[in-house]
């Protein structure tokens, strides 16, 4: 899909919203990860009927790369429900994460996801929401966005491609590990006004109308006013917290769900 900047035409759409982030299933899955997995799918069955769109913001898998002909292994309970859900008319929303951002086609073409590389703008029954994965946003984050930039370029998604699965996802897995180890007591605690993403939202707001911004990433379930009429939110995550969040046509906000399994 072609990436859009804030400033152009919103995306518009109505209905049943479910925003859902960073459940890290792993790969392949262990049992922990089954478990969680059961309960996401236990949230969408029952939602489905009144259920129009899900929004995946990112990190769903603690990592995802597809082969031309091998995808990773696990997941059938929770593809065999997206697919349902496709089938009954919801649509699937999914936004690349840090973890699963060399996704390609094979969500498009098992259960119809439209696939977001970038944070987009939507108009979500009437109101203006600034959605996405959330990483990179605010602040000077050059070394990060520098090794986003270089772990996006196609040549070295094929440079990738060409290690054998085993030894491709076993990389994966080590620095997924490292990653995990170098967070400290304070990294998933909310900054406020320190929070990049904040910072984001409130230069965003000098020169674009959002009433909601809706991130992830952070694994912090957070609703913040910024001013009258602008508020933003974090999903949270599916590893600790459960949360996630609701936005219905009946609704004049998005709604935060925390610890709801």
């Amino acid at each position: 899909m072609k990436n859009t900047t804030p400033h152009s035409e919103p995306i518009k759409l109505r209905g049943n919203c479910l925003f859902v982030s960073d459940a890290h299933f792993r790969t392949p899955p262990d049992e922990a990860s089954e478990e969680r997995e059961q309960k996401l799918v236990q949230l969408f069955e029952s939602q489905a009927e009144n259920l129009q769109h899900i929004f995946l913001l990112g990190d769903i898998f603690d990592y995802w790369f597809e082969y031309h002909d091998v995808v990773p292994k696990g997941y059938a309970t929770l593809f065999a429900c997206l697919k349902k859900l496709h089938a009954q008319g919801v649509q699937i929303h999914y936004f690349t994460g840090n973890h699963d951002m060399w996704v390609e086609d094979y969500f498009t073409k098992t259960f119809g996801a439209i696939i977001y590389r970038e944070a987009r703008m939507f108009s979500i029954n009437g109101h203006r929401c600034f959605v996405g994965h959330g990483d990179g946003l605010g602040g000077k984050q050059r070394k990060y966005l520098f090794i986003k930039r270089i772990l996006n370029c196609r040549f070295n998604w094929w440079l990738y491609g060409m290690l054998h699965p085993r030894q491709s996802f076993a990389i994966a897995r080590l620095c997924s590990r490292m990653s995990r180890n170098s967070h400290d007591e304070n990294t998933f605690v909310f900054k406020g006004e320190k929070e990049a993403q904040v910072r984001f939202a409130r230069e965003m707001l000098q020169t674009t109308d959002v009433e909601y911004f809706i991130f992830a990433h952070r694994h912090i379930p957070t609703r913040y006013e910024l001013a009258s009429g602008h508020l933003f939110f974090n999903t949270g995550d599916w590893l600790e917290n459960f949360s996630y969040i609701s936005f219905a046509p009946k609704d004049s906000e998005p709604v935060l769900n925390e610890k709801v399994m």
